[in-house]
């Protein structure tokens, strides 16, 4: 409660500055390779990432930050009669130093690098195709993995 405490009174002052300030959500598609070692094969991992965060530019400058935090989900099928999946659940915060390019009302691009600290959970199944037919005894097969942490640098290009 503390922490919540400060950021408003932090949001707060930047406002009184009049800050070019925004919060934001975005959401993607993701596709990426799974190496399954006992199966000795590579997997297509499909998904979707929902981020919410908060861009803070007290000048109205070229250069500013963002802050966010994110949770990604991805699912492969290992087998192809589709007993057996997996399911990838990435979750945590991060945030970018952002360098506007370009910076005018119709578009506006801005280059970006940053750094996330997340958390991959794994949840295997292998009853899939019982899991229309016979609920229960699906997710009763459900099996976590441990969590592992990471540290994820990121760069890329924004436009809007």
């Amino acid at each position: 409660m503390y922490y919540l405490r400060i950021l408003i009174l932090s949001i707060s002052f930047l406002n009184i500055l009049n800050a070019e300030n925004l919060s934001y959500m975005s959401s993607s598609y993701q596709i990426g390779t799974v190496f399954m070692r006992p199966l000795n094969t590579n997997k297509l991992l499909q998904g979707a990432s929902i981020l919410q965060g908060y861009e803070v530019n007290p000048k109205n400058d070229w250069a500013y930050s963002r802050y966010y935090f994110f949770i990604d989900y991805g699912n492969v099928l290992f087998n192809n009669d589709s007993t057996l999946q997996a399911n990838m659940f990435t979750y945590g915060v991060g945030g970018d130093f952002m360098v506007a390019y370009a910076k005018n009302p119709i578009n506006r691009w801005a280059f970006f690098f940053g750094l996330q600290l997340a958390a991959n959970t794994w949840i295997l199944n292998n009853k899939v195709k019982d899991l229309v037919v016979n609920t229960w005894d699906s997710l009763k097969d459900f099996n976590f993995h441990n969590t592992y942490f990471r540290a994820i640098g990121k760069f890329g290009v924004q436009g809007r």
